[in-house]
């Protein structure tokens, strides 16, 4: 189990250079500092001897400025009593040429000496330097001697820092590794627990799957019911369309021509006259209201030329009463359109149209229709006045936009109304594309 954990070794790991460090700080700090103190008050010393010999020599060269360097044993009388100092290892005078002055003092130290210097000079002028060799052994020794007890003390210390720490993270180690011991005694009762509740939750999710499915199954089936109806209806459309244009289109036809005889060619007064010729426009009107209402029930003429003629024709009417310019792109593929589908773009169109002649001042207005395997994509934006869906809906002042928005959603589509950039309305309707069942019933839509 400790061999999992591995924190002693972790702990180790960063331990041990600290402690190192720590010991090693301990045991040479104090040496350290001693020696530099030492050394520097050793160097003032014999800085301050050096002056003072470089005095004691500065009389004799202002006595004798050319030949005090070649009196070996003069300069030697003036410097006898104070090079003989304890902490001094040697003299030494050296011109400005760096050519040293022989003092009869033999040669250089045979130990390591620390040097330092002073001026010599002659009315303000430097001649010479006073040089001093200092003997730095005393202070080696003696931070020798410091670092042998702080050594031991540093070693002692980095030692328990070291023992401390390893020493409770075992005990720890240990307490942890039983305590896991105990956990892992409840894992076949976890792992048992773990099941069931696996077993719980897949058998929740295939009642959550199930329950999805059928209502997916009922969504689908309200989406071709839906199509269906609209199919339906548009094709009770149809055939009262053709009744009313068969029948009743072609009777007041024939009342007009016979009206029209009658006004030619009878020698009656002028009342029959004025009475053939209102006739007559009272036909015309019948006929007007026959033609309105045929559209209105069902746009027959769908059947007549198809979606695409349909289309043009209806732009072509809406350019004719006014300056209005139309721009149509249609791009309905190679498959054809089913009856309901054909019927919502066209009555979408007609009703985007009419409100836009009507309310919106546009002088362009842009229709593109694009059909895909998946789906088909109306619209038509212009460039008007533009205004509030949100608003004009909850003021109930357009039920057009409520009857677009119900064919859409009939067909399991999606319509969008949303102002145009720089003025203006585009409508755009996402429609699923349909497609009949081969028995070609219209009762038989589905989703393709």
């Amino acid at each position: 189990m400790r061999s999992r954990l591995a924190l002693r070794r972790t702990l180790t790991a960063r331990l041990l250079p600290l402690s190192l460090i720590l010991g090693l700080v301990i045991a040479t700090a104090a040496p350290l500092a001693y020696l530099a103190l030492t050394l520097g008050g050793l160097r003032e010393a014999g800085e301050a001897r050096a002056r003072e010999i470089a005095h004691e020599l500065r009389r004799e060269v202002e006595g004798r400025p050319v030949l005090w360097r070649y009196d070996s044993a003069k300069l030697l009388e003036h410097v006898a009593g104070l090079a003989d100092a304890a902490e001094l290892l040697t003299v030494a005078v050296v011109d400005r040429k760096g050519q040293a002055i022989d003092l009869g003092g033999g040669g250089p130290p045979e130990v390591a000496a620390l040097w330092v210097s002073a001026p010599l000079t002659l009315h303000g002028e430097p001649v010479a330097d006073v040089w001093v060799a200092a003997d730095p052994r005393p202070a080696v020794r003696g931070a020798a001697g410091l670092l042998a007890g702080f050594g031991l003390l540093g070693l002692l210390l980095g030692g328990l820092v070291y023992w401390l720490p390893t020493r409770a993270i075992d005990r720890a180690e240990g307490r942890i590794s039983a305590l896991i011991e105990r956990l892992a005694g409840t894992r076949a009762a976890l792992a048992e627990l773990n099941q069931t509740l696996e077993a719980q939750v897949a058998a929740r999710s295939a009642e959550l799957q199930a329950a999805y499915e059928a209502l997916r199954r009922k969504e689908e089936n309200l989406r071709q019911i839906s199509s269906r109806a609209v199919a339906l209806q548009e094709a009770e459309r149809r055939v009262i369309a053709r009744e009313l244009h068969d029948s009743a289109g072609q009777a007041l036809t024939a009342i007009r021509i016979h009206l029209q005889l009658i006004a030619q060619s009878a020698s009656s007064p002028e009342t029959v006259v004025r009475l053939a010729e209102r006739t007559l426009a009272m036909a015309d009107a019948t006929l007007e209201e026959i033609r309105r209402a045929v559209t209105m029930l069902g746009p027959a003429i769908l059947d007549d030329v198809g979606l695409r003629a349909a289309l043009e024709r209806l732009c072509d009417d809406l350019r004719e009463g006014g300056e209005l310019t139309i721009e149509v792109n249609l791009d309905l593929g190679d498959r054809g359109l089913t009856p309901a589908l054909e019927s919502t773009i066209y009555r979408l169109t007609q009703e985007a149209l009419t409100n836009v002649a009507r309310h919106a001042g546009a002088r362009l207005v842009e229709v593109d229709v694009e059909a895909d395997e998946g789906e088909v994509l109306l619209r038509i934006a212009d460039d008007g006045r533009g205004f509030d869906v949100d608003t004009a809906l909850a003021a109930g002042r357009s039920r057009g936009l409520v009857g677009m928005r119900e064919r859409v959603e009939l067909l399991g589509g999606e319509l969008e109304i949303r102002p145009r950039p720089g003025g203006g309305t585009v409508v755009r309707a996402r429609l699923p594309r349909l497609t009949l069942a081969e028995d070609g019933d219209d009762s038989a839509l589905v989703v393709a």
